[in-house]
């Protein structure tokens, strides 16, 4: 079974590169005071017009993605290595961009509104949880898998598999090719890190 640590840094891996996608595709928000709230020598003193303020002074990033949401997308991930076992990878495929979006808290596919915020998940349960789905995985590929595959590259072909369509996935959600790119790549990394391989690139 994948360790605490495991578990830990591989959410914090995901973590990190959830924030760049949040960040491509997310509305920035402001979390400093608007121009009009600024008193009229503040204005003056920062050489910011009272009709020509550049709003992007203001505009803040989207929210770091905590550990918690990057242990929530690794099982979601986990969760397709075993779809693909079980044949059932065109389902978790179909709403995976869905999911995605939901974790992130970012609006989803096809849809321009924010999601109503929801109470962050437990950085607790969804590391446990991300090491009990992890063990499962591991259960699955001891025996012989749906096609015959099994074993260590058995696992990086299908991690490989799960970048390519999770990449595919975050393109849906309107993320730069690029992007998607890489953070399906770290992603799979750090999936990976939890059994101890590495997918190839």
């Amino acid at each position: 079974m994948p360790t605490d640590y495991a578990c830990q840094a591989a959410s914090e891996r995901a973590a990190q590169a959830l924030t760049h996608v949040r960040a491509a595709i997310a509305p920035a928000q402001s979390n400093a005071a608007s121009q009009e709230d600024i008193p009229v020598v503040l204005r003056s003193y920062l050489g910011v017009s009272s009709r020509s303020a550049d709003a992007n002074a203001y505009a803040a990033r989207p929210a770091a993605v905590g550990v918690a949401t990057g242990s929530l997308v690794l099982v979601i991930l986990l969760e397709g290595l075993q779809a693909e076992m079980n044949g059932a990878m065109a389902q978790w495929y179909a709403t995976l961009p869905d999911r995605l979006a939901e974790a992130l808290d970012v609006p989803q596919p096809g849809n321009r509104q924010a999601p109503p915020r929801r109470r962050p998940p437990s950085s607790w349960e969804t590391l446990k949880e991300l090491q009990n789905t992890s063990q499962e995985v591991l259960t699955s590929l001891m025996g012989p898998a749906r096609g015959g595959a099994s074993g260590p590259g058995a696992l990086v072909m299908r991690l490989t598999l799960i970048q390519d369509i999770t990449s595919a996935a975050m393109r849906r959600m309107a993320v730069p090719v690029e992007t998607a790119d890489w953070a399906a790549e770290e992603l799979a990394i750090a999936a990976a890190s939890l059994f101890g391989v590495t997918p190839r690139s």
